[in-house]
C-alpha cells in the first residue's frame, strides 16, 4: 500500500513522548523513538519527505490516550490503517488488537488464533515488526512461562505498561 498522506503528531504520557503518523484512513504508525528518528524511519517505508506534515492529533485519539493515562481500561477504537505489513503480519497485528486491556496473552495464543499454532517463532517476528505501538496491544504479548518476552521499546517500557493495566 502506498501512503500518499502523512499527518504527524505527538503526545506526551508518563512514558515519554509517543509520535503517531495518521491520514484519514486512520493511524498507521506510533513509536517513542525521538521526531527525528519517528520521521527517518517513516521515509524509510516510503513515505516522502514532501508529503508529511506536523499536525495536532486527532481528538478521538487524545481523548482515548487520555482515558488510558489516566487508569480507564479502554479499548482503543480510533481507526488505524495497516500501511504495510504481510498479510501474516496483519492477522498477528488484528489478533493481537483483541488482547482485553488488563490481560496478557502468550505468542503461542496468537499463533493458534491466526490459524498457525505451531508458527509461535513468526508470530514474535510479526509482534516486532508491529507498526502502532500501544494501539495494537503488542505488550501485552508474553512468553507460555509468564515471563515478559522481548519489547522493541525496551522491557522497562512494556514492563510500565503491564503494571499501568494492572496485568502484572
Amino acid at each position: 500500500m502506498r501512503v500518499r498522506e502523512a499527518k504527524v503528531g505527538f503526545y506526551d504520557s508518563p512514558i515519554g513522548r509517543f509520535w503517531f503518523a495518521f491520514n484519514r484512513k486512520g493511524v498507521f504508525a506510533s513509536s517513542l523513538r525521538n521526531k527525528d528518528e519517528f520521521l527517518s524511519w517513516l521515509t524509510s517505508k516510503g513515505i516522502s519527505e514532501d508529503i508529511i506534515r506536523i499536525s495536532e492529533l486527532p481528538s478521538q485519539l487524545k481523548a482515548e490516550l487520555d482515558a488510558y493515562f489516566s487508569g480507564q481500561p479502554i479499548s482503543f477504537k480510533v481507526p488505524i490503517w495497516f500501511a504495510w505489513g504481510t498479510e501474516f503480519q496483519r492477522e498477528v497485528w488484528e489478533a493481537v488488537r483483541q488482547i482485553p486491556y488488563g490481560q496478557t496473552r502468550s505468542y503461542a495464543w496468537v499463533a493458534r488464533e491466526v490459524g498457525r499454532p505451531r508458527a509461535f517463532r513468526a508470530v514474535g517476528n510479526a509482534i516486532r515488526a508491529n507498526p502502532i505501538l500501544l494501539l495494537v496491544p503488542c505488550h501485552r504479548v508474553i512468553r507460555s512461562d509468564g515471563s515478559l518476552g522481548g519489547f522493541s521499546h525496551g522491557l522497562r517500557v512494556k514492563e510500565w505498561l503491564l503494571r499501568h493495566e494492572g496485568a502484572i
